[in-house]
């Protein structure tokens, strides 16, 4: 007779198994949840990397695309704001000097940034424009006619100068 039931009904229709047994498929199922758990736990952490890795490729989008719309608007808008300075330098009202120079410092402030090359600097037609030639060291700038302009890498206006011959 079986120890463990208290009484003969009890034990009727039921195999008794052996508490080795019961432990070993107890150890084989604790094995069993904690690799699903830990497959769980690496698909979380996959997962959220992912998510990581998205929001980074989306703020990075993002700068992209405000770049190149500025960028563009900047091509556009830039000559005619040109137009203006060279207009106010020819009026007497300092308030529109003051809302001209405030674009520019604005625009300073988002990226834009004068081309101002120096007399002896090495001529770079990526970036100058000559117009004049000049007597002076071949291949370098003798003076500046009027500044270019770029914003971030790209060129929106090149610098018109004076090379030497």
């Amino acid at each position: 007779m079986n120890t463990t039931c208290k009484n003969n009904q009890q034990c009727q229709g039921k195999k008794t198994q052996n508490p080795q047994t019961i432990k070993n498929k107890n150890l084989e199922l604790i094995e069993k949840l904690k690799s699903e758990l830990e497959a769980e736990k690496n698909l979380k952490l996959r997962a959220l990397a992912d998510l990581e890795n998205m929001r980074r490729r989306i703020d990075e989008q993002k700068i992209s695309w405000e770049t190149f719309a500025i960028g563009n608007f900047l091509k556009i808008f830039l000559p005619q704001l040109l137009e203006l300075q060279i207009g106010s330098q020819h009026s007497q009202d300092n308030d529109l000097k003051k809302v001209i120079q405030n674009f520019f410092n604005n625009l300073d402030k988002l990226g834009l940034k004068k081309i101002e090359p120096k007399k002896g600097e090495i001529i770079n037609p990526e970036i100058h424009e000559v117009l004049l030639s000049e007597e002076g060291p071949s291949g370098t700038i003798v003076r500046l006619l009027e500044p270019g302009w770029v914003f971030g890498e790209k060129i929106l206006k090149t610098a018109k100068i004076s090379g030497a011959k």
